[in-house]
């Protein structure tokens, strides 16, 4: 196994990773709209992170986890 097989898997998990992560949120979400009284509260979550977002800091976070999340076009 080469160093460019090894890296195409680590960012294989972290794909299929981030995937899981998103799914999640929105599965919470969802239980949170339906049962609003739940103790998972997903939408203060999300409020509480993107209030971190603020000035450069924030924006190059947040630019770098786009890029993350973001699915890119690998050539084969």
């Amino acid at each position: 196994m080469n160093a460019r097989n090894a890296m195409d898997t680590v960012g294989d998990w972290a794909r299929a990773a981030t995937a899981f992560g998103c799914s999640l949120v929105g599965l919470f979400l969802i239980i949170q709209v339906l049962y609003p009284e739940s103790t998972i509260n997903v939408i203060a979550g999300i409020g509480g992170v993107v209030s971190q977002f603020s000035g450069l800091n924030g924006l190059i976070t947040l630019l770098i986890l786009v890029a993350l999340v973001v699915p890119s076009s690998r050539s084969a």
